[in-house]
């Protein structure tokens, strides 16, 4: 969005709390101190918030200070308030707008004046009401929007050398986002929330410009793709990388991606490797059927293991997503996810809570109003984004678990990871950076 902003013709500045709480040891008295900080130098004439649930709380806590002293426009957009933009109006009275949808052309065309309530996606209040303008529109052409305003961003803090963009390779690693949508319908997902249904792609040229001026300007060493599903149109993931080896990509990072286990085809990693690729992240989430099927996942257990016995045949590692707090999930079947792991060996692995996102089947079905219900305070969201679905295990007893049996594994199974793709200088690299680290902390 800052990217479109500049291009036509606006100031742009980015006040990006999430690299500033990391900074700040999460000291958020001290991250709104720069906020405000920020704002107070810039004299902005609007101010757009991301939203997303388990965290609209702080942005309900940055509305109400930001309004302590700011009388110009402030909106918000992202998947909550895509999902709930009436509601995120009515619960955040120091709103002047939601977007809903895709926010490129809708903070555009504000900033250029347009009427509110003519804008697609946007609602406003007016007169002591909300009004809804016309439906959301899709960027059909996502070429045709300018390159992300990287510099906006603090990217020594983004592509300082660890192990979680490409996961357990020690790189300067680099995001990006190469489509947009998704095909299937999850029901825990929120993918095609903001996106819309379909899926649309960046042509590879696009790709490789924007790879290639990450190298060039940040010197990263290996990239990320965000991709819902990087694989799943097999013409567009060929001419990927066909391109990456055209440009030399693939001599210069190593790169990662996304995908459902039903898209993976063993010559299609082979391509995938020729080109960098190095690693498959793939959403198991469980390894019981019925949990699958409950989800609407539409994959299978056996397929899910086939899947990662590819990967390892033509010797790209795999990162496996778990899911945990299913419906009834009790300890038993938290034991059996384990053996699933260690038996299928995925070179790395993580879980996370069902979800229960607004705008998704899943809320629908089990979400109770939650949002429409209770106050928008960290009180209320946090334990509802903890617990899930399981009525059988409350969160204390499942993270008790998690600490004596999951994490144990999951840190040695990772360290050996390590240990087996980087060289050792590379483990020198890690090993001093983790000791300055430590030799900061302060002594109690």
């Amino acid at each position: 969005m800052a990217a479109v902003l500049r291009k036509e013709g606006h100031t742009v500045a980015i006040f990006d709390r999430c690299a500033w709480q990391a900074k700040a040891n999460n000291d958020t008295d001290q991250v709104n101190q720069a906020m405000l900080r920020q704002i107070e130098t810039f004299q902005p004439d609007l101010i757009g918030l991301n939203t997303v649930s388990p965290l609209i709380y702080d942005t309900v806590e940055c509305v109400d200070l930001i309004r302590r002293s700011y009388r110009g426009l402030l909106i918000a957009g992202g998947h909550h308030a895509t999902a709930l933009p009436e509601l995120t109006l009515q619960k955040i009275p120091g709103l002047n707008g939601a977007v809903a949808g895709e926010g490129e052309h809708v903070i555009a065309r504000l900033a250029k004046g347009n009427d509110p309530v003519t804008i697609p996606g946007l609602w406003w209040r007016k007169n002591g009401g909300i009004v809804c303008g016309p439906p959301p529109e899709q960027i059909k052409d996502l070429d045709r929007l300018p390159l992300p305003a990287l510099d906006l961003l603090d990217m020594s803090f983004y592509t300082r050398p660890g192990l979680r963009g490409v996961r357990g390779y020690y790189l300067s690693t680099g995001s990006m986002l190469a489509s947009r949508g998704c095909v299937r319908k999850c029901e825990f997902c929120t993918e095609s929330l903001t996106y819309g249904r379909g899926v649309r792609y960046h042509s590879p040229e696009y790709v490789a410009e924007w790879a290639g001026k990450m190298i060039a300007d940040y010197g990263v060493e290996g990239i990320y793709f965000h991709d819902n599903n990087f694989l799943l149109d097999r013409d567009w993931v060929e001419r990927v990388c066909a391109e990456f080896l055209k440009k030399g990509i693939n001599k210069k990072v190593k790169w990662s991606i996304q995908a459902r286990a039903d898209c993976i085809e063993e010559d299609l990693l082979k391509t995938l490797q020729r080109a960098g690729c190095v690693q498959v992240e793939i959403g198991v989430e469980s390894s019981f059927q019925q949990h699958l099927d409950s989800v609407d996942k539409r994959t299978t257990v056996e397929m899910n293991e086939q899947a990662l016995a590819l990967c390892r045949k033509v010797g790209l590692n795999v990162h496996v997503y778990m899911i945990i707090a299913f419906e009834d999930e009790g300890l038993r079947d938290l034991e059996q996810k384990l053996n699933w792991l260690k038996k299928n060996r995925p070179a790395t692995f993580d879980w996370s809570v069902l979800g229960i996102y607004p705008g998704t089947a899943l809320y629908l079905k089990k979400g109770n109003d939650f949002f429409a219900r209770q106050e928008w305070t960290e009180a209320r969201i946090l334990p509802y984004y903890q617990q899930g679905l399981s009525g059988v295990m409350d969160w204390e007893e499942r993270r008790q678990w998690l600490r004596r049996h999951f994490f144990p594994y999951q840190k040695w199974q990772h360290r050996r990871h390590v240990l087996r793709v980087n060289g050792i200088d590379k483990i020198i690299r890690l090993l001093w950076t983790k000791a300055k680290r430590e030799l900061k902390r302060p002594v109690l």
